[in-house]
Order: structure tokens, then C-alpha cells, then sequence
């Protein structure tokens, strides 16, 4: 495997966004693209070594991002990341892109759903609307995927109760239908969480990943290489997977 993809979900402030950045520091996935969806890159500042940043806006510049990535029209993405940031980005073949985040993604695809269904109120989602939204969605997440190049996505936490035993499960934060569809479809499905030990200066903050499927969790580890729980200060992708991809 010389590729991966991945959605990491998590509660906001986990630290989602430096973690996948962090693909820019590994030679496998370098040069990346980070796709700000959630106009969240201030996060990145605690890198060492930043990916470029292309703050999206709306559903169609997704489009227009995949139609140069499937075209390897690099001097075109230069271009266009240069024109809407108002700075001068170089010509790069890159080999990763992160996706920050699916869920406001989605949202915002959902948004522009509504507003071109005519018979709606132009507010509220109808089911066609969520129907719609969806099945776009699942679409443009599998033109990504299938591109030769790494993938991560990452999403906020859906929280949801089972009625037969109380408990709480957490998946990728979209609508049940689409978490289970888009899950199917992923090499790798990790809950990031943190916690914290002791108070004031003695404080010290432990990150966590599940990468296994439990009554708790919806995770997934296609390679079958990696621990059910990885725990650590920091985390990055080169040394949890220079293992898995050969």
C-alpha cells in the first residue's frame, strides 16, 4: 500500500487539524493540501512544517479543487490557490490532501441543497434534501479516495444512544446513513480524544486514537498493523504508519 485514507473525528480541540497536518512532514505524503473548510488553520502554527492551505467556501470549489487534482493541472492549483489567497504559492505534485472538515463540508452542501430545491421554504432540509445531500457527498468523498494520492478527512463526533443497552456510541459526525457509508469506504477510521492529568503546572495533557471497532467506538484498521488505542502528547502520521505503507 503506498496510499492511505482516513477520517478522523473527534470533539472539537482535540487537536484533529495539527494531526493530520502533520502529513506535511512525512515524505510519503509531501507536499500536502489542506482544504479549510472550517477556517480552523490557525491550529496548524504548532508544526514544525505547515502544509498549504486553501480556505473553501463553497461545495463547487471542491469541485474545482478535484478537477485539477484529477488532471494533475499543478501550474493551474498554483494559480488558483495563489489568486484566492493573494500570494505566491509554487508549482507542487502534491501527494496528499486533507479535507478540515467533512462535517461543516457537508453542511455547507446541504445549504446549497435547500436553496435550489424550489419546493422548499429555502431554510428547513426536506428528506429529498438530506437524500440529495448525501448521496453528492458520498460521490465526491469516492473521487477523492480513488485518487493516487493520501486522504484524510476529518469530521466532528455524532454521539447516539442505543435503546436496547444504554450505551453510548460515538461515529464521524454526518448523518447515521452516510457515517456508515462513508466508513465502509475507508481504509482507516480513527476517534481522537484527549485527556488531562493533574492541575496547574504539573498538568499534562495525553492524546488518544481508537483505531478498533467496539460497543463504543466506530473505528476501522483495514491494515490490521496498527494498536486499538495509541496514546501520546503528539501524534504524527510518519511515525504511526511508515509501517503500514511500503
Amino acid at each position: 500500500m503506498d496510499k492511505f485514507n482516513c477520517i478522523l473525528y473527534g470533539e472539537s480541540g482535540v487537536g484533529k487539524t495539527p494531526f493530520a497536518g502533520t502529513l506535511q512532514m512525512w515524505e510519503k505524503t509531501k507536499p500536502c493540501l489542506l482544504l479549510d473548510v472550517d477556517m480552523g488553520a490557525m491550529s496548524l502554527g504548532s508544526l514544525e512544517e505547515k502544509p498549504v492551505v486553501l480556505p473553501v467556501e463553497t461545495w463547487p470549489e471542491m469541485a474545482q479543487v478535484y478537477d485539477y487534482f484529477k488532471r494533475a493541472a499543478w501550474d493551474e492549483l498554483a494559480g488558483y490557490i495563489s489568486k484566492k489567497m493573494g500570494i505566491e504559492v509554487p508549482v507542487l505534485e502534491y501527494r496528499s490532501v486533507v479535507i478540515d472538515s467533512g462535517t461543516e463540508l457537508e453542511y455547507k452542501l446541504r445549504i446549497g441543497v435547500v436553496k435550489a430545491n424550489e419546493k422548499g421554504d429555502g431554510e428547513v432540509p426536506s428528506q429529498p434534501d438530506y437524500l440529495r445531500t448525501q448521496e453528492r457527498f458520498r460521490r465526491m468523498y469516492r473521487l477523492f479516495r480513488d485518487l493516487p494520492i493520501s486522504l484524510v478527512m476529518t469530521a466532528g463526533l455524532r454521539e447516539l444512544k442505543e435503546e436496547s443497552t444504554g450505551i453510548i456510541k460515538r461515529s464521524p459526525g454526518f448523518q447515521p446513513s452516510l457515517s456508515h457509508d462513508l466508513v465502509r469506504m475507508t481504509d482507516l477510521v480513527v476517534y481522537m480524544a484527549v485527556t488531562m492529568s493533574g492541575v496547574g503546572s504539573d498538568a499534562k495533557w495525553t492524546r488518544h486514537l481508537v483505531t478498533s471497532l467496539s460497543n463504543r467506538f466506530i473505528a476501522r484498521d483495514r491494515s490490521g498493523q496498527l494498536k486499538p488505542v495509541l496514546e501520546g502528547e503528539k501524534f504524527y502520521w510518519k511515525k504511526i504508519l511508515e509501517n503500514v505503507l511500503v
